[in-house]
């Protein structure tokens, strides 16, 4: 029986699990990918990166590009709607950074992006996906995936004819988010579906999407079939769910000392005024589960003085451990 702890190889490159942090805008940046790494996640997979800008003069887009060695394997995620564009972008990030994959977003919903018929806008055009994944396979040395939805909306769901049009054309590797665009995140992931591409592919398929703990990762690939599951929001607030806890489980030695190695990768990657702002959003759910208070964490995410903010998260985190762990004791006394 397949085990989500077993490793997979995605073409020539292998996978140490099967659980997987997903692609997500403004949260896998390095620190967080170095942290979900360690604590289990299989593989790192980027931000999404505009090959309008890859193909630009402007080179902005490159620190978002950048991998730890220890981070391997790694997938930087392309996005765009122009075909030509795209390929060319995918080969120059290949040759700047040399990741072990590309994988194409076909499934991102907001409507700067799909609206122009990039990320799941792609999915209304068949023929471009064709042309992309054929350009990209035939062109580059490293495996090629893609991130999917079910479709735009009820109307046209096309997920198993992009995978198969995927899987045609040399792909590697399909992560299905079992949503329409029309649906952002609302109403419930179709597992069902997750099912049926992994029935018709004979590629290894990722389900995504309402995988909230670990033992719904589990159960996601017990029911569906599919050969991993990538974490997304659950991830963001919980990065213990690739080391098999939830956040009620977590052991307080994990909880403390993961917050301090996360703000520690932050301050290594990133001056310390952008460290203090890249954190805030990562602080405060962590502060929130350990149940600070509220004036104090506003406090935290609004300072402007790093030695304040970084004082003010050692105490709140040091205070809010101790006195969680005397409420377990008082509670084991009971």
């Amino acid at each position: 029986m397949t085990s989500i702890r077993d490793s997979i190889q995605i073409g020539p490159v292998r996978f140490d699990s099967r659980i997987i942090l997903a692609p997500m805008d403004g949260y896998s940046d390095n620190p967080f990918r170095l942290l979900t790494r360690r604590l289990g996640s299989g593989a790192s997979f980027t931000e999404f990166i505009n090959t309008i800008e890859v193909m630009s003069k402007n080179t902005k887009y490159q620190d978002r590009c950048r991998f730890a060695p220890e981070e391997r394997p790694v997938a930087i995620q392309i996005f765009d709607d122009n075909v030509d564009r795209l390929v060319a972008g995918g080969n120059r990030v290949y040759e700047l950074f040399k990741p072990d994959l590309i994988d194409v977003n076909m499934g991102c919903s907001v409507n700067h992006v799909s609206n122009r018929g990039a990320g799941a806008g792609l999915l209304r055009r068949p023929d471009k996906v064709e042309q992309i994944i054929s350009g990209l396979v035939n062109s580059l040395p490293c495996p090629i995936s893609a991130k999917i939805r079910l479709g735009w909306d009820a109307d046209s769901i096309n997920y198993l004819e992009i995978g198969q049009i995927c899987e045609d054309q040399g792909a590697a590797m399909v992560t299905l988010h079992a949503r329409t665009r029309e649906q952002l995140f609302k109403g419930e992931a179709d597992w069902n579906a997750i099912a049926a591409l992994k029935a018709r592919l004979s590629i290894p398929v990722f389900g995504n999407g309402d995988i909230d703990s670990f033992a719904e990762a589990e159960r996601m690939i017990a029911e569906t079939g599919c050969d991993g599951v990538m974490i997304g929001r659950a991830a963001m607030e919980n990065p213990w769910i690739f080391a098999g806890y939830d956040p009620a489980t977590v052991p307080f030695a994990l909880f403390y000392t993961t917050i301090l190695d996360h703000y520690a990768l932050v301050k290594k990657r990133y001056e310390p005024m952008r460290g203090c702002i890249v954190f805030r959003k990562f602080a405060k759910k962590y502060l929130t589960q350990l149940g600070a208070a509220k004036d104090d964490i506003r406090r935290l995410i609004t300072t402007k003085d790093p030695t304040e903010f970084e004082t003010l998260l050692n105490r709140l985190a040091s205070e809010d451990r101790r006195n969680r762990f005397l409420e377990e004791d008082l509670g084991a006394d009971a």
